[in-house]
C-alpha cells in the first residue's frame, strides 16, 4: 500500500481480480481518446456537410462561401416565379403553383421583418451614439442623409418612392 493517503486504489479480493473492472475506472476519463471534433462543417446549426453526404464537401464549402444556399434558392425562386408568370392563368391556379406563391410571400414577409428588426437596432444604436458621442453621430447622420437623398432622387427610383 502507498504511503500517500490520497492515492486510493480499489482493491478487489484475489478471487475477483481480473474478472470485474475496478469500479472507480468505470467513471474515469479514458487514458487515450481519439475523436474528431466537427469532422466536416455545420451549416446554420442544422446541416452537417461531410464526406458521408457530399461527394466533395470542400467544393461545396467554396460554393456556399461565394453564394449562400439562401442566395442560390432565391435565384431559383426568381426563375420559377418568372416561368410561372408565363403560364395561362388557369394553370397558375393549380395547387403546387399556389403553394409556391404562398412560400414566396412568406419568405418576403420574413425578410421584411428581419430588415425592420435590423433597422430598429440601427435606430437604437444611433440614439445611443447621439447621447454618448454627438460629433460621431453628426458625421454618420450626415452620411445617411446623403445616401437617403441619392436614393430618393435617383432616376431609377423616380416616381416609385416618396421622401
Amino acid at each position: 500500500m502507498s504511503s500517500d493517503p490520497y492515492a486510493f486504489k480499489w482493491d478487489w479480493p484475489a478471487w475477483m481480480k481480473g474478472s470485474v473492472p475496478n469500479p472507480i475506472e468505470l467513471f474515469a476519463a479514458p487514458q487515450n481518446l481519439t475523436q474528431p471534433i466537427l469532422p466536416g462543417w455545420i451549416l446554420g446549426g442544422v446541416i452537417n456537410v461531410n464526406e458521408r453526404n457530399s461527394s466533395s464537401p470542400d467544393t461545396e464549402r467554396e460554393i456556399v462561401a461565394a453564394h449562400s444556399y439562401g442566395h442560390q434558392l432565391n435565384r431559383m425562386m426568381d426563375v420559377l416565379t418568372a416561368l410561372i408568370a408565363e403560364l395561362p392563368s388557369t394553370k397558375r391556379e393549380a395547387a403546387p403553383f399556389r403553394k409556391f406563391s404562398e412560400l414566396c410571400q412568406d419568405i418576403q414577409r420574413i425578410k421584411l421583418q428581419a430588415a425592420i428588426r435590423r433597422l430598429d437596432r440601427i435606430t437604437s444604436d444611433l440614439a445611443t451614439l447621439k447621447a454618448t458621442s454627438p460629433d460621431e453621430y453628426g458625421r454618420i447622420a450626415a452620411r445617411l442623409r446623403v445616401v437617403l437623398k441619392e436614393e430618393f432622387t435617383s432616376p431609377a427610383s423616380a416616381g416609385t418612392k416618396t421622401p
